[in-house]
């Protein structure tokens, strides 16, 4: 063993030597120790919501909150011969020639809490062996009956309080203290825990750097004296440090922890057996908006002989749930002069002491909308329930006729095309008198539909064969756009985008869509719109509408469109975007 002295050698020979006389084991002073078996995992879960899988951090929430966490780990060869026998005479003895002991763990870690206070937290660790697995082993001589392995078994349970002691102004620097009470509920002949309660006590602490933050825990846990064969588990120091990134505004945390632990009794301190270490990889990854909810994954293996195991792989999922009141009592509204004690001020004098009085200078009037905090109502000039700040027609009442009622103003004719609102079926669309009441007042070919982002074209914009002239017969479509920019201040952007078949040249179709779009624009600006309130640009033949096979679907996909975008905003839609359906255009050369 690398670390143990001449002496604990010279004892094992002389154990060997009277196993092989006699037959059994001599135990020297440690039959106590040989009496059952431990608690075997290396991994100490520490269950908070911000914690590292083996390490504590001193962490609290400013928030009463409770959380939980489920995990499932998996350890392979966590104690091995070589941890409990010291050499292979003394194994033949024993029967064990090969074969470690333990030789899987498949362990759940369950475990609930809460924190108050913003300083202390509670919580409560029960976890499970699902599934194990090793080879025979004997303890003490042939027909020792202290190793039992079950498949299954339960482990020891363990109750930790976190006390947080120190937390700088900044917060980049904490330390928490850290007690824990392991209760003897583990299979004792099962490795799944000690022989009676134990208890520990500890240090976590906590430097963050913004981009990274580096955590260290030290702790003493006082055990019940146990064992198996040369392997005495009693005493210990338990240590862990770990470095860690969030990421991605804390969507993600990756880091790297090491931990381990070594005996405190007589032969154990720093002996191979009694110290294992383990390093970790973990990642961290937010489920919700929140982060209130998370996935973690680890996996590391041991870095020293000692009783660790040769590969460790970690998954959990947790959640930390804030206790708020969601309808909080609130103090009533009014606050009288006459309820608080005479020497309280109202400047103003309107009943409402100047501690309570959002404007303690001016009188309340108790007009609506607010007629107790303190402030006299906004000025509304023509009574419509806009106040004149936000009335763009303060001495003329709104008609609240659904068309732009916001704005204060009474509109008769909206879109400024001769037909008055109240018998205009597009009353924010510039037309023509019809004597048809459904197209009274409507533009003949555009249309513009309600939460629609898109000027619908009821007729295709022709142009000359292959060329990016616009064909007389088009003005009129182009005309009604323009109508419909001069009377809409809310269309801030218009995108013009042209489109091809895929007939031809990629290059070609594109510049030709382009020259279109811009010849379109053109048009539009020479009419009167500014060109700060225009963009063009041509896709050529990668945004089809239909089939491009057939002649009829190679007409469709020839087209102009006009897309609504806010100010600055001009830019498209990506490639795979759908186009609303148009109505059935009129062929265009």
């Amino acid at each position: 063993m690398v670390f143990q002295s001449g002496r604990l050698r010279a004892v094992g020979r002389s154990l060997v030597g009277a196993l092989a006389a006699f037959g059994t084991v001599l135990s020297a002073g440690s039959a106590a120790a040989q009496s059952k078996t431990f608690y075997l995992d290396r991994l100490y879960w520490s269950g908070g919501p911000e914690d590292a899988i083996a390490l504590h951090r001193p962490v609290i929430s400013d928030e009463t909150r409770v959380f939980g966490q489920l995990g499932l780990g998996l350890s392979l060869n966590p104690l091995r011969i070589e941890n409990h026998i010291e050499n292979g005479e003394k194994a033949a003895v024993l029967g064990q020639r090969s074969g470690a002991p333990v030789t899987s763990q498949l362990i759940t870690y369950a475990d609930f809490g809460f924190e108050v206070l913003g300083r202390a937290a509670f919580q409560l660790e029960m976890p499970v062996i699902l599934a194990q697995n090793g080879n025979p082993t004997s303890a003490n001589g042939v027909g020792s009956s202290n190793v039992d392995l079950k498949s299954t078994a339960l482990m020891d349970a363990r109750l930790d309080a976190r006390l947080l002691v120190y937390r700088n102004d900044a917060r980049t620097a904490k330390l928490a203290g850290i007690g824990s009470v392991w209760f003897p509920s583990g299979a004792e002949g099962s490795f799944g825990g000690d022989r009676g309660v134990s208890g520990g006590l500890g240090l976590a602490g906590e430097v963050d750097a913004t981009d990274f933050f580096f955590v260290a825990n030290s702790s003493v846990q006082w055990r019940p004296q146990a064992g198996l064969n040369d392997l005495t588990i009693h005493h210990e120091w338990r240590w862990g440090v770990g470095m860690f990134f969030p990421m991605r505004d804390g969507d993600m945390r990756l880091g790297g922890e090491v931990f381990g632990s070594t005996g405190l009794a007589d032969g154990t301190t720093f002996s191979a057996d009694n110290t294992p270490l383990e390093w970790m990889f973990e990642g961290r990854f937010a489920l919700d908006d929140d982060k209130e909810t998370y996935f973690s994954l680890g996996g590391g293996t041991r870095l020293s002989p000692g009783y660790a195991p040769d590969a460790r792989f970690v998954a959990l999922i947790g959640t930390a749930i804030p206790i708020v009141d969601t309808e909080p009592i609130a103090p009533p509204r009014k606050f009288r002069a006459e309820r608080v004690v005479d020497r309280a001020i109202d400047t103003d004098k309107d009943g409402i002491i100047d501690e309570m009085d959002v404007c303690p200078t001016d009188p309340e009037d108790h007009k609506p909308p607010n007629v107790d905090d303190g402030c006299p109502a906004p000025p509304d000039q023509d009574g419509d329930g806009i106040i004149d700040a936000n009335d763009k027609c303060p001495d003329a009442p709104e008609d609240f006729d659904k068309i732009d009622d916001k704005d204060g103003c009474p509109e008769d004719d909206a879109d400024r095309d001769s037909v008055l609102d109240a018998v205009d079926a597009c009353p924010k669309e510039p037309g023509e008198p019809s004597a048809e009441a459904e197209k009274n007042g409507c533009p003949q070919f555009i249309r513009r539909v309600e939460g629609s982002t898109e000027i619908q074209i009821l007729q295709q914009i022709q142009f000359a064969t292959g060329r990016a002239t616009i064909l007389p017969n088009s003005f009129g479509i182009l005309d009604e756009v323009v109508k419909l920019l001069k009377v809409s201040a809310e269309i801030e952007f218009l995108a013009i985008e042209g489109h091809t078949d895929d007939r031809g040249g990629a290059e070609l179709n594109e510049k030709l869509s382009a020259d279109r779009a811009n010849a379109v624009m053109d048009y539009i600006v020479q009419h009167g719109i500014s060109p700060d309130r225009l963009s063009a640009q041509g896709f050529g033949p990668k945004r089809p509408i239909a089939d491009n096979s057939t002649a009829d679907g190679r007409q469709k996909n020839r087209r102009v469109e006009f897309h609504i975008r806010t100010k600055g905003g001009a830019e498209t839609p990506p490639p795979d975007a759908p186009t609303p359906e148009a109505p059935e255009p009129t062929p265009s050369p």
